[in-house]
């Protein structure tokens, strides 16, 4: 699909096979003479769903216009933006209104009239706790600059002579903080962390969380898949380079950290724990411990399930690979969609421990009512951790 802005250079395409969509877009009279304008929505040019990724032109005032290649028989769901969620578009009065749609057929003009906008909400304020730092680190396998941050747990400046095991977790804005969060609910994982190091028998971590970014549903998975008519995904064992090969030995080099893979952590959720189980099977000897929270398993044809049905290389570590997997019973937008989610979670814990029972550890959960959002995975998070770390630690310096 080629997806560009109203001013980019168009690039021809068959008419056979993609068509011109023209969007005209008439704002409200109260809006901003200096407001930029996007359209978010399910299109990979689009974010996907990122609000602020593709922006209209300003023709006059009031009208907004931008244009886009799409294959025939697309379905496009959008809604316009100013440039966050926060100051999405609204019916008459404020009200909520469904996303836009579009079936692509034939080249055509959209014509919209924005009825309202979104009041703008303060942000909420900043529940990041503990001893945090933060980089854009420039990634040059991924040819572009990452958000990391770095919680030390308070053990760190205290014993000078321990080295700390490692927890590096995926969409790293929604893990310390409400503000960052993107739905503003994070993780809670720098409270969690701490009291894990506050316990009489103490687990100080080091946690390295990694902003996700709008290639996320690409960088997450380890084959294709078509989502909404578009061919997506396939670039994890790219991605799974960038965070062993280049991102952890900058951690290592900058923090005490134990090097270890059975001291070397990964933790996502979603497509994030697709990218888990990838990251265990591909690269044991970085990674001797993970949690795949509220796995996407339906992803490529249920790509995970038959990976592990068949037999993988045994590890290269001294000890078992301990494997975290969990889902909530309200996962998915019907009851046939709840009911996969359970029972490929089942099917894949059960592969596990009867044909890989010899390389895996495996702790499974399922949470009652629990849906699939941050809040589940902030309740869930304790409880992964204990189980990828059941002996105290830090590990003393050698």
């Amino acid at each position: 699909m080629i997806c560009l802005s109203a001013w980019a250079q168009q690039i021809p395409a068959p008419e056979s096979q993609k068509a011109k969509i023209v969007w005209k877009v008439q704002v409200p009279s109260d809006t901003p003479a200096d407001a930029k304008l996007y359209i978010a929505g399910n299109q990979e040019c689009f974010g996907p769903w990122q609000p602020d990724v593709f922006e209209l032109q300003r023709l006059s005032d009031g009208l907004y216009q931008a244009s886009a290649q799409m294959e025939i028989g697309t379905r496009i769901e959008y809604k316009i933006t100013r440039g966050s969620w926060s100051t999405v578009e609204k019916g008459s009065g404020g009200s909520e209104i469904r996303n836009r749609t579009l079936i692509v057929t034939a080249p055509q003009t959209v014509e919209i009239q924005v009825a309202n906008w979104a009041i703008p909400k303060p942000l909420p304020a900043s529940t990041a706790s503990g001893d945090l730092r933060w980089i854009d680190f420039d990634s040059q396998l991924l040819g572009s600059k990452r958000r990391i941050t770095v919680w030390l747990p308070p053990q760190y400046r205290a014993d000078l002579q321990s080295h700390f095991p490692v927890v590096y977790l995926l969409d790293g804005q929604n893990v310390f903080d409400n503000q960052r969060a993107a739905f503003g609910i994070e993780w809670r994982a720098d409270e969690t962390a701490n009291e894990l190091a506050q316990r009489p028998d103490p687990k100080p971590l080091i946690l390295v969380a990694i902003d996700n970014s709008k290639d996320r549903f690409d960088e997450y998975t380890p084959v294709a898949d078509v989502i909404s008519g578009n061919t997506v995904g396939g670039r994890a064992d790219a991605y799974l380079q960038f965070v062993a090969n280049e991102l952890k030995p900058w951690v290592d080099k900058q923090y005490r950290t134990d090097r270890s893979p059975e001291s070397t952590a990964i933790v996502g959720s979603s497509l994030g724990g697709l990218f888990v189980l990838n990251a265990l099977h591909k690269r044991p000897d970085v990674f001797a411990r993970g949690a795949a929270m509220s796995p996407s398993l339906f992803w490529g044809n249920a790509h995970a399930l038959d990976v592990f049905s068949k037999p993988l290389e045994p590890g290269p570590t001294n000890s078992k690979q301990r494997l975290w997997i969990d889902m909530g019973t309200l996962e998915g937008k019907s009851l046939q969609g709840q009911t996969q989610a359970i029972e490929q979670a089942k099917e894949l814990t059960t592969l596990i421990q009867q044909q890989h029972s010899q390389r895996f550890d495996v702790g499974f959960l399922i949470d009652q009512d629990a849906k699939h959002n941050e809040t589940a995975w902030a309740k869930r998070l304790p409880t992964a951790l204990e189980f990828l770390f059941p002996t105290p630690v830090p590990t003393p310096d050698p």
